[in-house]
């Protein structure tokens, strides 16, 4: 039913019938109370009538008469027009004595099947009267029957006009309670309107766009610094998606490039065995760095998304460092470069091992790339007040201070003529910094050209 309709529309039909619920209660307790009132002044009038002619009975000392000096002049009993109350007075045997001058040689009749002093409804001459009948009693004895009545007739003319103002106000009342909330509610969700502008208006080509946030800190106040903390968010991933189709593009294209052109070049002559093995082994070696740019950006677009399994588990730490060089054995072996670990401690962590795995071997790789032939790496340790800190220190090339403030950002590589005729894809350091992140290990990284770089991995341990 609600479903078509503006939220304006919406709120000012809700608060409209809400407003109608309350108000039908308010002018039922009006016309109630109205009515109850008037009832009441009617009972009254006829109890002081009553009372007043039984008091007179009662203490008369000879009883000439039923009625009290002067009774008939009052103009209630005389006139009909203005709230009239009407009498008729009987004898013990029910014979008609005396009647008000209202009733005009007209009688209220006794009514034997109604209790005494218990008003009911009656009718004369075609007005509604509100009746009360009480025994006269004089020294003990009924003398006479008194019948006092009084009409309702003004009394419901004002219960009739009152229900005629209160349902000519209600629908007026209604109809302008729904046009003030309609305006209120209009003026009230006015910023609401410039949100969806704002939001409709910004596209892929402008996202640094954002809401303008309302002067009142309320709820479209939140609501804006959401939806433009969202935007931050959605430019950032945006830029970083861009960038890294870009990176990878750049990435894959030099091996492609090498592999196309080595390729080219041995299908234009023939070629001895001997050369054609060196270049199918070098055409291998592009094929294999290709497979690890794919792998890391595979690993590298997982840990973006937090699609790795993240469980933790008791491993041992030097284990852990023995077996990457383990895995590193022949490349050290090419380079002659040694490495030490007998300063390292060794202890139990709960962490994500392969995580740890893979940082100690992005870490491990880049040591012994950037060695010096014949070089050397120290693997060692430091622990504190449960602190540990696993330290890896080479004697490399090292960096110089510009180059290491954006040493751990994706794709970034050193570029001098030391590090020209080494391999790699700027990727390996980024994934590590990541996943030390996801594992709660804080990563610092120093270096000084020609002297070598150290790198702090630093986290909680149980002691083994």
């Amino acid at each position: 039913m609600f479903k078509n309709l503006s939220v304006k529309n919406r709120i000012a039909l809700f608060y409209s019938i809400s407003f109608s619920v309350i108000l039908l209660i308010i002018f039922y307790l009006i016309y109630f109370s109205v009515n109850q009132g008037i009832n009441k002044t009617m009972y009254e009038t006829l109890e002081e009538e009553i009372n007043s002619h039984l008091d007179y009975i009662l203490h008369e000392p000879t009883l000439e008469s039923f009625v009290q000096p002067r009774e008939w002049e009052e103009v209630e009993h005389t006139d009909i027009a203005l709230n009239p109350v009407f009498i008729s007075i009987y004898d013990k045997n029910y014979n008609l004595v005396e009647s008000s001058p209202n009733l005009v040689q007209n009688q209220l009749d006794w009514n034997k099947q109604e209790p005494e002093k218990i008003p009911f409804y009656a009718e004369y001459n075609s007005i509604q009267l509100l009746v009360s009948q009480a025994k006269l009693i004089h020294h003990g004895e009924i003398v006479g029957y008194l019948v006092v009545g009084v009409s309702t007739k003004h009394n419901q003319l004002a219960l009739d006009y009152l229900k005629t103002t209160l349902l000519i106000i209600f629908p007026i009342s209604v109809l302008l309670t729904f046009l003030l909330a309609r305006f209120i509610a209009a003026k009230s969700i006015k910023p609401v309107f410039n949100v969806i502008h704002t939001a409709q208006s910004i596209t892929e080509n402008n996202l640094s766009e954002r809401i303008q946030l309302p002067k009142n800190k309320d709820e479209l106040f939140q609501l804006s610094a959401t939806i433009n903390s969202l935007l931050d968010r959605l430019e950032f991933q945006i830029i970083k998606a861009k960038q890294f189709s870009a990176d990878a593009s750049h990435e894959l294209r030099t091996p492609l490039a090498i592999i196309k052109g080595t390729l080219e070049i041995l299908i234009r002559r023939e070629r001895t065995p001997e050369q054609y093995n060196e270049k199918i082994d070098y055409t291998l070696k592009q094929v294999n760095r290709l497979d690890r740019l794919v792998e890391q950006f595979l690993l590298l677009s997982r840990v973006e998304n937090n699609s790795l399994e993240l469980k933790t588990s008791l491993f041992e730490l030097k284990s852990e460092v023995l077996k990457s060089i383990e895995r590193f054995d022949v490349l050290l072996q090419e380079k002659q470069v040694l490495v030490k670990t007998d300063q390292l401690q060794n202890v139990k962590i709960d962490n994500y091992q392969e995580f740890f795995e893979i940082i100690i071997d992005n870490i491990l790789s880049n040591a012994i790339k950037y060695s010096n032939l014949k070089g050397e790496i120290n693997i060692y340790s430091n622990i504190k007040n449960n602190i540990y800190e696993l330290i890896f220190e080479d004697n490399g090339i090292g960096m110089n201070k510009e180059d290491l403030r954006f040493v751990q950002e994706r794709f970034f590589r050193v570029k001098n003529n030391s590090t020209l005729h080494i391999s790699g894809s700027g990727l390996g350091l980024n994934i590590a910094t990541q996943l030390a992140k996801m594992s709660n290990i804080s990563m610092t990284i120093g270096s000084q050209l020609q002297k070598g770089t150290k790198i702090i991995l630093t986290f909680n341990i149980e002691e083994f």
